[in-house]
Protein backbone atom coordinates (compact mmCIF):
# COMPACT_ATOMS: atom_id res chain seq x y z
CA UNK A 1 0.00 0.00 0.00
CA UNK A 2 1.32 3.62 -0.73
CA UNK A 3 2.12 5.30 1.98
CA UNK A 4 -0.36 7.99 2.88
CA UNK A 5 -3.20 6.31 0.50
CA UNK A 6 -6.41 4.86 2.16
CA UNK A 7 -8.85 2.85 -0.23
CA UNK A 8 -11.72 3.93 0.19
CA UNK A 9 -15.33 2.18 -0.22
CA UNK A 10 -17.20 3.83 -2.97
CA UNK A 11 -14.31 4.68 -5.35
CA UNK A 12 -12.28 2.63 -7.44
CA UNK A 13 -9.43 3.85 -6.41
CA UNK A 14 -7.97 0.76 -6.02
CA UNK A 15 -3.45 0.07 -5.19
CA UNK A 16 -3.00 -0.34 -9.17
CA UNK A 17 -4.97 2.59 -10.07
CA UNK A 18 -2.76 4.62 -8.14
CA UNK A 19 0.46 2.67 -8.87
CA UNK A 20 -0.81 3.58 -12.77
CA UNK A 21 -1.48 7.03 -12.28
CA UNK A 22 2.09 7.68 -10.20
CA UNK A 23 3.47 5.95 -13.32
CA UNK A 24 1.86 8.21 -15.87
CA UNK A 25 3.13 11.43 -13.71
CA UNK A 26 6.80 10.14 -13.39
CA UNK A 27 6.13 10.18 -9.80
CA UNK A 28 6.96 7.50 -6.93
CA UNK A 29 4.51 8.36 -4.17
CA UNK A 30 1.87 10.48 -3.26
CA UNK A 31 3.74 12.63 -1.24
CA UNK A 32 6.13 14.17 -4.49
CA UNK A 33 2.71 15.76 -5.31
CA UNK A 34 2.84 17.73 -2.60
CA UNK A 35 6.88 18.20 -2.93
CA UNK A 36 6.56 21.96 -3.96
CA UNK A 37 5.21 22.87 -0.66
CA UNK A 38 8.31 23.65 1.68
CA UNK A 39 10.02 21.26 3.85
CA UNK A 40 9.37 24.04 7.04
CA UNK A 41 5.79 24.24 6.76
CA UNK A 42 4.78 20.67 5.80
CA UNK A 43 2.97 18.88 8.74
CA UNK A 44 4.71 15.57 10.01
CA UNK A 45 3.31 13.05 11.49
CA UNK A 46 -0.63 12.12 11.56
CA UNK A 47 -3.13 14.57 13.08
CA UNK A 48 -4.00 14.26 16.50
CA UNK A 49 -7.74 14.19 16.59
CA UNK A 50 -9.89 13.72 19.13
CA UNK A 51 -12.92 11.39 18.85
CA UNK A 52 -16.22 12.32 19.94
CA UNK A 53 -19.40 9.97 20.35
CA UNK A 54 -21.76 12.38 19.45
CA UNK A 55 -22.86 15.33 17.09
CA UNK A 56 -23.34 16.88 20.28
CA UNK A 57 -20.69 16.37 21.81
CA UNK A 58 -18.53 17.29 18.72
CA UNK A 59 -20.79 21.01 18.40
CA UNK A 60 -20.04 21.87 21.80
CA UNK A 61 -16.39 21.09 21.80
CA UNK A 62 -15.94 23.40 18.46
CA UNK A 63 -18.66 26.16 20.23
CA UNK A 64 -15.72 25.92 22.88
CA UNK A 65 -12.25 26.43 20.62
CA UNK A 66 -14.45 29.09 18.62
CA UNK A 67 -15.05 31.10 21.74
CA UNK A 68 -11.33 31.69 22.25
CA UNK A 69 -11.84 34.08 18.73
CA UNK A 70 -12.03 38.00 19.29
CA UNK A 71 -14.46 39.73 16.95
CA UNK A 72 -14.99 42.86 15.25
CA UNK A 73 -18.33 42.98 17.46
CA UNK A 74 -16.38 42.77 21.15
CA UNK A 75 -13.17 44.88 19.91
CA UNK A 76 -13.34 48.14 17.66
CA UNK A 77 -11.30 47.44 14.34
CA UNK A 78 -9.30 49.87 12.77
CA UNK A 79 -7.73 47.40 10.40
CA UNK A 80 -7.47 47.82 7.04
CA UNK A 81 -5.54 46.50 4.10
CA UNK A 82 -8.32 45.65 1.87
CA UNK A 83 -10.75 44.14 3.22
CA UNK A 84 -13.17 46.07 6.11
CA UNK A 85 -15.44 45.75 8.66
CA UNK A 86 -18.92 46.38 7.25
CA UNK A 87 -22.54 46.73 8.47
CA UNK A 88 -24.71 43.94 6.72
CA UNK A 89 -28.64 45.32 7.19
CA UNK A 90 -31.17 42.16 7.54
CA UNK A 91 -32.93 42.73 4.49
CA UNK A 92 -29.60 41.95 2.59
CA UNK A 93 -29.35 38.81 4.19
CA UNK A 94 -33.01 37.76 4.03
CA UNK A 95 -32.69 38.31 0.22
CA UNK A 96 -29.15 35.98 0.02
CA UNK A 97 -30.77 32.86 1.74
CA UNK A 98 -33.72 32.67 -0.45
CA UNK A 99 -32.95 29.33 -2.00
CA UNK A 100 -33.38 30.66 -5.67
CA UNK A 101 -30.02 32.13 -5.05
CA UNK A 102 -28.76 30.66 -1.70
CA UNK A 103 -28.82 26.95 -3.07
CA UNK A 104 -27.59 27.41 -7.04
CA UNK A 105 -24.69 25.63 -8.38
CA UNK A 106 -23.22 27.90 -11.22
CA UNK A 107 -24.31 30.67 -13.16
CA UNK A 108 -22.37 29.45 -15.91
CA UNK A 109 -25.16 27.00 -17.30
CA UNK A 110 -27.21 27.52 -19.98
CA UNK A 111 -30.14 26.41 -18.09
CA UNK A 112 -29.72 29.76 -15.55
CA UNK A 113 -32.33 31.28 -14.45
CA UNK A 114 -33.57 34.58 -15.62
CA UNK A 115 -33.94 35.86 -11.83
CA UNK A 116 -30.09 34.70 -11.03
CA UNK A 117 -28.90 36.12 -14.45
CA UNK A 118 -30.62 39.57 -14.20
CA UNK A 119 -29.30 39.96 -10.43
CA UNK A 120 -25.76 39.62 -11.87
CA UNK A 121 -26.23 42.01 -14.98
CA UNK A 122 -27.42 44.28 -12.24
CA UNK A 123 -24.31 43.85 -10.29
CA UNK A 124 -22.29 44.40 -13.27
CA UNK A 125 -24.49 47.46 -13.81
CA UNK A 126 -23.47 49.04 -10.79
CA UNK A 127 -19.92 48.39 -10.38
CA UNK A 128 -19.86 50.10 -14.13
CA UNK A 129 -21.46 53.07 -12.54
CA UNK A 130 -18.64 53.16 -10.11
CA UNK A 131 -15.44 52.85 -11.89
CA UNK A 132 -16.86 54.39 -14.70
CA UNK A 133 -16.50 52.07 -17.49
CA UNK A 134 -18.84 50.45 -20.15
CA UNK A 135 -18.05 46.80 -19.42
CA UNK A 136 -17.07 44.42 -15.95
CA UNK A 137 -17.73 40.80 -15.45
CA UNK A 138 -19.07 38.83 -12.98
CA UNK A 139 -16.86 38.92 -10.62
CA UNK A 140 -13.04 36.80 -9.62
CA UNK A 141 -12.31 35.37 -6.49
CA UNK A 142 -10.93 38.53 -4.52
CA UNK A 143 -8.89 41.93 -5.60
CA UNK A 144 -5.47 39.54 -5.69
CA UNK A 145 -6.82 37.50 -8.43
CA UNK A 146 -7.64 40.28 -9.64
CA UNK A 147 -4.16 41.61 -10.16
CA UNK A 148 -3.21 38.96 -11.45
CA UNK A 149 -5.96 38.31 -14.44
CA UNK A 150 -5.54 41.81 -15.11
CA UNK A 151 -2.14 41.25 -15.73
CA UNK A 152 -2.60 38.47 -18.05
CA UNK A 153 -5.58 39.99 -20.05
CA UNK A 154 -2.73 42.89 -20.87
CA UNK A 155 -0.21 40.64 -21.70
CA UNK A 156 -2.89 38.70 -24.08
CA UNK A 157 -3.93 42.21 -25.42
CA UNK A 158 -0.58 43.96 -26.42
CA UNK A 159 1.45 40.44 -26.81
CA UNK A 160 3.87 42.24 -25.00
CA UNK A 161 5.70 40.29 -21.78
CA UNK A 162 6.48 42.41 -19.45
CA UNK A 163 4.35 43.86 -16.41
CA UNK A 164 5.17 46.81 -13.89
CA UNK A 165 3.90 47.48 -10.61
CA UNK A 166 4.14 50.22 -8.01
CA UNK A 167 6.10 48.90 -4.50
CA UNK A 168 3.32 50.76 -2.88
CA UNK A 169 0.72 47.31 -3.85
CA UNK A 170 -0.58 44.97 -0.66
CA UNK A 171 1.92 42.78 -0.28
CA UNK A 172 -0.70 39.85 -0.81
CA UNK A 173 -1.96 41.23 -3.61
CA UNK A 174 2.26 41.55 -5.06
CA UNK A 175 2.59 37.45 -3.85
CA UNK A 176 -0.31 36.60 -6.18
CA UNK A 177 0.48 38.15 -8.95
CA UNK A 178 4.45 36.94 -9.08
CA UNK A 179 2.83 33.84 -8.36
CA UNK A 180 0.10 33.90 -11.72
CA UNK A 181 2.64 35.19 -14.25
CA UNK A 182 4.55 32.15 -13.73
CA UNK A 183 3.42 30.40 -16.56
CA UNK A 184 2.75 33.07 -18.28
CA UNK A 185 6.57 34.00 -18.28
CA UNK A 186 5.36 37.27 -17.99
CA UNK A 187 8.54 39.67 -16.81
CA UNK A 188 7.75 41.93 -13.61
CA UNK A 189 9.41 45.67 -12.30
CA UNK A 190 8.70 47.22 -9.51
CA UNK A 191 7.89 51.41 -9.37
CA UNK A 192 9.62 52.70 -6.05
CA UNK A 193 7.52 55.34 -3.89
CA UNK A 194 8.17 58.85 -2.56
CA UNK A 195 9.63 58.07 1.20
CA UNK A 196 8.35 61.51 2.01
CA UNK A 197 4.71 61.54 0.12
CA UNK A 198 4.35 57.88 -0.34
CA UNK A 199 3.70 58.14 -3.74
CA UNK A 200 4.69 56.73 -6.63
CA UNK A 201 7.94 58.12 -8.49
CA UNK A 202 6.34 59.02 -11.72
CA UNK A 203 9.38 59.96 -13.69
CA UNK A 204 10.68 56.39 -12.69
CA UNK A 205 7.18 55.11 -13.98
CA UNK A 206 7.72 57.22 -17.45
CA UNK A 207 11.35 56.09 -17.84
CA UNK A 208 10.11 52.04 -17.07
CA UNK A 209 7.26 52.31 -19.96
CA UNK A 210 8.30 51.14 -23.25
CA UNK A 211 7.36 48.96 -26.44
CA UNK A 212 7.70 45.54 -24.24
CA UNK A 213 5.66 46.66 -21.65
CA UNK A 214 2.23 44.75 -21.98
CA UNK A 215 0.42 46.77 -18.49
CA UNK A 216 1.61 49.01 -15.37
CA UNK A 217 -0.60 48.83 -12.49
CA UNK A 218 -1.37 51.34 -9.86
CA UNK A 219 -3.36 51.41 -6.53
CA UNK A 220 -5.17 54.56 -5.98
CA UNK A 221 -5.64 54.81 -2.87
CA UNK A 222 -2.37 52.93 -2.44
CA UNK A 223 -1.69 49.93 -0.26
CA UNK A 224 0.07 52.76 1.83
CA UNK A 225 -3.35 55.01 2.21
CA UNK A 226 -2.16 57.94 -0.06
CA UNK A 227 -3.96 59.35 -3.41
CA UNK A 228 -2.37 58.93 -6.02
CA UNK A 229 -1.80 62.49 -8.51
CA UNK A 230 -0.81 63.19 -11.82
CA UNK A 231 -2.38 59.53 -13.29
CA UNK A 232 -3.32 61.41 -16.64
CA UNK A 233 -0.19 61.90 -17.36
CA UNK A 234 1.22 58.54 -16.72
CA UNK A 235 -1.93 57.05 -18.53
CA UNK A 236 -1.30 59.45 -21.80
CA UNK A 237 2.41 58.68 -21.48
CA UNK A 238 1.34 55.09 -21.27
CA UNK A 239 -1.24 54.92 -24.28
CA UNK A 240 1.46 56.94 -26.17
CA UNK A 241 3.91 53.21 -26.08
CA UNK A 242 0.89 51.28 -26.63
CA UNK A 243 0.93 50.20 -22.23
CA UNK A 244 -2.46 49.11 -20.87
CA UNK A 245 -2.93 50.72 -17.49
CA UNK A 246 -4.99 49.35 -14.91
CA UNK A 247 -5.93 50.83 -11.33
CA UNK A 248 -6.95 48.85 -8.11
CA UNK A 249 -9.15 51.28 -6.35
CA UNK A 250 -10.86 51.39 -2.68
CA UNK A 251 -14.22 50.94 -4.05
CA UNK A 252 -15.64 53.14 -1.40
CA UNK A 253 -13.13 56.17 -2.32
CA UNK A 254 -14.74 56.49 -5.90
CA UNK A 255 -18.30 58.14 -4.06
CA UNK A 256 -15.76 60.71 -3.40
CA UNK A 257 -13.02 60.40 -5.48
CA UNK A 258 -12.92 60.44 -9.98
CA UNK A 259 -13.35 57.35 -11.33
CA UNK A 260 -10.85 55.29 -12.83
CA UNK A 261 -12.51 55.73 -15.88
CA UNK A 262 -13.31 58.85 -16.25
CA UNK A 263 -9.11 60.03 -16.28
CA UNK A 264 -8.35 57.32 -19.00
CA UNK A 265 -7.63 53.96 -17.06
CA UNK A 266 -8.35 50.93 -19.37
CA UNK A 267 -9.07 48.16 -16.70
CA UNK A 268 -10.27 48.73 -12.96
CA UNK A 269 -10.08 46.13 -10.51
CA UNK A 270 -10.76 46.18 -6.56
CA UNK A 271 -12.73 44.56 -3.70
CA UNK A 272 -16.48 44.13 -3.30
CA UNK A 273 -15.86 42.38 0.22
CA UNK A 274 -15.77 46.37 1.44
CA UNK A 275 -19.10 47.61 -0.45
CA UNK A 276 -20.92 44.64 1.15
CA UNK A 277 -19.49 41.62 -0.97
CA UNK A 278 -20.08 40.24 3.18
CA UNK A 279 -18.75 40.20 6.56
CA UNK A 280 -14.61 40.16 7.56
CA UNK A 281 -15.77 36.16 8.54
CA UNK A 282 -11.55 35.09 8.90
CA UNK A 283 -11.06 36.80 5.78
CA UNK A 284 -13.27 35.11 3.03
CA UNK A 285 -14.95 34.58 0.97
CA UNK A 286 -13.86 38.03 -1.15
CA UNK A 287 -15.07 39.19 -4.35
CA UNK A 288 -12.83 40.40 -7.13
CA UNK A 289 -14.06 43.51 -9.56
CA UNK A 290 -12.64 43.68 -12.91
CA UNK A 291 -14.44 46.64 -15.41
CA UNK A 292 -13.10 47.83 -18.64
CA UNK A 293 -13.57 50.26 -21.21
CA UNK A 294 -15.47 47.84 -23.88
CA UNK A 295 -13.89 47.27 -27.28
CA UNK A 296 -14.51 44.34 -29.65
CA UNK A 297 -11.67 42.53 -29.72
CA UNK A 298 -10.28 43.38 -26.17
CA UNK A 299 -12.94 42.60 -23.73
CA UNK A 300 -12.89 39.13 -25.74
CA UNK A 301 -9.76 38.70 -23.21
CA UNK A 302 -11.65 39.46 -20.16
CA UNK A 303 -11.84 36.63 -17.37
CA UNK A 304 -15.05 35.15 -16.49
CA UNK A 305 -18.05 36.00 -17.85
CA UNK A 306 -20.67 38.80 -18.88
CA UNK A 307 -24.65 38.44 -18.85
CA UNK A 308 -26.29 40.82 -21.17
CA UNK A 309 -29.54 41.56 -21.92
CA UNK A 310 -31.36 41.32 -25.17
CA UNK A 311 -35.54 40.42 -27.20
CA UNK A 312 -37.01 37.21 -27.28
CA UNK A 313 -37.30 36.23 -31.08
CA UNK A 314 -40.96 35.16 -30.80
CA UNK A 315 -42.62 37.47 -27.73
CA UNK A 316 -40.25 40.32 -27.53
CA UNK A 317 -39.40 40.27 -23.89
CA UNK A 318 -36.57 41.13 -22.43
CA UNK A 319 -34.16 38.51 -21.58
CA UNK A 320 -30.94 37.59 -19.58
CA UNK A 321 -27.86 35.65 -21.15
CA UNK A 322 -24.58 34.85 -20.47
CA UNK A 323 -22.85 36.71 -23.52
CA UNK A 324 -19.14 36.15 -22.87
CA UNK A 325 -17.57 32.92 -21.50
CA UNK A 326 -13.91 32.17 -21.84
CA UNK A 327 -13.44 29.29 -19.51
CA UNK A 328 -12.15 26.22 -21.27
CA UNK A 329 -15.37 24.26 -20.93
CA UNK A 330 -17.06 26.75 -23.28
CA UNK A 331 -14.84 27.29 -26.20
CA UNK A 332 -11.29 25.66 -27.38
CA UNK A 333 -8.73 25.20 -24.82
CA UNK A 334 -6.09 27.25 -26.21
CA UNK A 335 -8.07 30.06 -26.29
CA UNK A 336 -9.53 30.18 -22.82
CA UNK A 337 -8.47 33.03 -20.61
CA UNK A 338 -9.15 31.84 -17.16
CA UNK A 339 -9.96 28.90 -15.19
CA UNK A 340 -12.04 31.41 -13.30
CA UNK A 341 -15.43 29.03 -12.80
CA UNK A 342 -17.74 28.55 -9.99
CA UNK A 343 -16.46 31.81 -8.53
CA UNK A 344 -17.95 34.26 -6.16
CA UNK A 345 -21.58 34.73 -7.45
CA UNK A 346 -23.66 34.76 -4.39
CA UNK A 347 -21.06 37.56 -3.28
CA UNK A 348 -21.82 39.38 -6.09
CA UNK A 349 -25.29 39.32 -5.58
CA UNK A 350 -24.49 40.31 -2.16
CA UNK A 351 -22.68 43.31 -3.10
CA UNK A 352 -25.57 44.26 -5.61
CA UNK A 353 -27.99 44.04 -2.83
CA UNK A 354 -26.23 46.29 -0.28
CA UNK A 355 -25.47 49.16 -3.37
CA UNK A 356 -29.25 49.12 -4.16
CA UNK A 357 -30.06 49.12 -0.40
CA UNK A 358 -27.55 51.82 0.28
CA UNK A 359 -28.65 53.87 -3.03
CA UNK A 360 -26.11 56.87 -4.17
CA UNK A 361 -26.54 58.90 -1.26
CA UNK A 362 -26.25 56.35 1.01
CA UNK A 363 -22.90 55.48 -0.48
CA UNK A 364 -21.56 58.78 -1.04
CA UNK A 365 -22.70 59.02 3.25
CA UNK A 366 -20.25 55.90 4.16
CA UNK A 367 -17.79 56.86 2.43
CA UNK A 368 -17.47 60.65 3.50
CA UNK A 369 -17.90 58.89 7.22
CA UNK A 370 -14.67 56.99 6.44
CA UNK A 371 -12.92 60.20 5.40
CA UNK A 372 -14.03 62.76 8.01
CA UNK A 373 -13.47 60.32 10.58
CA UNK A 374 -9.82 58.93 9.52
CA UNK A 375 -8.75 62.72 9.31
CA UNK A 376 -10.31 63.58 12.89
CA UNK A 377 -8.05 60.73 14.25
CA UNK A 378 -5.02 62.21 12.71
CA UNK A 379 -5.57 65.99 13.70
CA UNK A 380 -6.06 64.26 17.28
CA UNK A 381 -2.83 62.06 17.44
CA UNK A 382 -1.11 65.42 15.95
CA UNK A 383 -1.82 66.78 18.90
CA UNK A 384 -0.26 64.06 21.22
CA UNK A 385 2.68 64.57 18.63
CA UNK A 386 2.03 61.64 16.62
CA UNK A 387 2.52 61.74 12.92
CA UNK A 388 1.77 60.02 9.73
CA UNK A 389 4.91 58.33 8.05
CA UNK A 390 3.80 59.75 4.39
CA UNK A 391 2.75 63.03 3.69
CA UNK A 392 0.31 62.57 1.16
CA UNK A 393 -3.33 62.72 0.69
CA UNK A 394 -5.39 60.36 1.78
CA UNK A 395 -8.82 58.58 1.92
CA UNK A 396 -9.31 56.02 5.28
CA UNK A 397 -6.12 55.09 5.90
CA UNK A 398 -2.68 55.88 6.97
CA UNK A 399 0.46 54.66 8.43
CA UNK A 400 0.85 56.06 12.27
CA UNK A 401 4.48 56.88 12.83
CA UNK A 402 5.37 54.64 16.04
CA UNK A 403 8.45 52.69 15.77
CA UNK A 404 7.62 50.26 18.04
CA UNK A 405 10.83 47.78 18.13
CA UNK A 406 10.24 44.10 17.57
CA UNK A 407 10.67 43.08 21.17
CA UNK A 408 7.64 45.13 22.06
CA UNK A 409 5.31 44.65 18.97
CA UNK A 410 3.23 42.03 20.92
CA UNK A 411 3.38 43.91 24.36
CA UNK A 412 1.69 47.21 22.17
CA UNK A 413 -0.87 44.96 20.58
CA UNK A 414 -1.92 43.75 23.98
CA UNK A 415 -1.93 47.00 25.19
CA UNK A 416 -4.67 48.30 23.05
CA UNK A 417 -6.64 44.59 23.01
CA UNK A 418 -7.23 45.56 26.82
CA UNK A 419 -8.43 48.51 25.75
CA UNK A 420 -10.77 46.87 23.19
CA UNK A 421 -8.86 47.92 20.13
CA UNK A 422 -7.34 45.94 17.14
CA UNK A 423 -4.75 48.98 16.41
CA UNK A 424 -4.06 48.17 13.00
CA UNK A 425 -1.82 46.22 10.64
CA UNK A 426 2.04 45.99 11.49
CA UNK A 427 4.16 47.73 8.84
CA UNK A 428 7.68 48.07 8.55
CA UNK A 429 10.54 48.36 6.39
CA UNK A 430 12.74 47.36 8.22
CA UNK A 431 11.91 44.43 9.80
CA UNK A 432 13.08 45.44 13.76
CA UNK A 433 10.64 48.85 14.12
CA UNK A 434 7.36 48.74 13.30
CA UNK A 435 4.21 51.08 12.86
CA UNK A 436 0.94 50.83 12.00
CA UNK A 437 -1.60 50.60 8.83
CA UNK A 438 -4.99 52.42 10.36
CA UNK A 439 -7.93 52.38 8.70
CA UNK A 440 -11.54 53.67 9.68
CA UNK A 441 -14.94 52.25 8.68
CA UNK A 442 -18.28 54.23 9.06
CA UNK A 443 -18.98 52.39 12.15
CA UNK A 444 -16.55 53.84 13.97
CA UNK A 445 -18.11 56.45 16.13
CA UNK A 446 -16.33 59.74 18.00
CA UNK A 447 -15.39 58.02 21.23
CA UNK A 448 -14.19 54.99 19.46
CA UNK A 449 -11.69 58.01 17.40
CA UNK A 450 -11.07 59.41 20.66
CA UNK A 451 -10.26 56.20 22.37
CA UNK A 452 -7.97 54.88 20.21
CA UNK A 453 -5.59 58.48 20.15
CA UNK A 454 -5.83 58.29 24.10
CA UNK A 455 -4.64 54.56 23.94
CA UNK A 456 -1.79 55.73 21.90
CA UNK A 457 -0.80 58.38 23.88
CA UNK A 458 -0.96 55.83 27.02
CA UNK A 459 1.23 53.77 25.51
CA UNK A 460 3.63 56.45 24.61
CA UNK A 461 3.99 57.78 27.81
Amino acid sequence: MTEGFKEHPYLGNSQQDVDEMLQYLGLKSIEELYSDIPDEIRFKGKLDLPHYKSEYELLEAIKAIMSKNITTREVRSFMGGGVLDIYMPALQDEVLRRTEFYSAYTPYQPETSQGTTQALFEYQSMICELVGMNVANCSLYDWATAVGEAALMASRITKRYKFIYTAATAPNREAVLKNYVVGANLELEEIPYDPTTGKMNIAEAKAKMDDTVAGIYIENPNFLGVIEDGLEEIIADAHEKGVKVVIGADMNSLALMKPPGEYGADICIGEGQTIGGGPLNFGGPLLGILAMQFDRRETRQMPGRIVGVTITSNEGERAFANTLETREQHIKRERATSNICTNEGLVALSCAIHLALLGPEGYKDTAETMYLSAHYLVKELEKIGVKRVFNGEFFNTFILDLKIPESKKQEFINFMLERKIFPGIPYSNDGENYDYIVTTSYLLCEEDLNDYAKAIGEWRK
